[in-house]
């Protein structure tokens, strides 16, 4: 028998463009992805106030660890509680004097914390400082915390919210 004669089967050589519609799916699904997780942590790195204030705390410990300036640490304390100050009470926080010091006072959990915040206060505008940096940065995060609770809790109150902004 003699036929035509029969050639192999010849397909088209397999390109990569365009891709399967599975391939778009996963794109898609990987897009969406990345964007929930890029939201999710610029949502958790600014949004808790406390967090936002100890990081600046530790930047003042690593700060005055390089250089140990206790002028510089004292004035960065000093700008940080008025920021916390800002948000917890914002009516106390360009008080001065006994109003100011009524205030951190009110908001040390203990005697420890009240006597280097009390330091603070009269040693900042001094040209070379005296103070405990370990005691102060301690003391500093512990009022800190518990000034932002109880601006927390009076935010959950109804009281409205002002947001703790970096000043330069």
């Amino acid at each position: 028998m003699s036929g035509p004669a029969l050639r192999d089967i010849h397909l088209p050589p397999a390109h990569w463009w365009p891709p399967a519609p599975g391939w778009w799916l996963l794109a898609a699904l990987l897009l969406i992805a990345a964007i929930g997780i890029a939201w999710w942590f610029r949502r958790m790195g600014r949004g808790n106030p406390v967090r936002v204030a100890l990081r600046e705390i530790d930047a003042l410990e690593a700060a005055h660890a390089c250089d140990g300036n206790t002028g510089r640490l004292a004035d960065g304390a000093s700008r940080l509680m008025r920021r916390v100050a800002l948000r917890a009470a914002p009516d106390v926080a360009s008080q001065t004097g006994a109003e100011w010091r009524a205030f951190v006072q009110m908001h040390a959990p203990d005697a420890t914390t009240r006597q280097a915040l009390d330091e603070l206060v009269g040693e900042r505008f001094r040209a070379q400082p005296m103070l405990d940096a370990p005691a102060l940065l301690a003391a500093l995060r512990a009022w800190c915390r518990s000034a932002l609770r109880a601006c927390g809790a009076r935010d959950a109150h109804g009281a409205p919210s002002s947001t703790m902004a970096a000043s330069p």
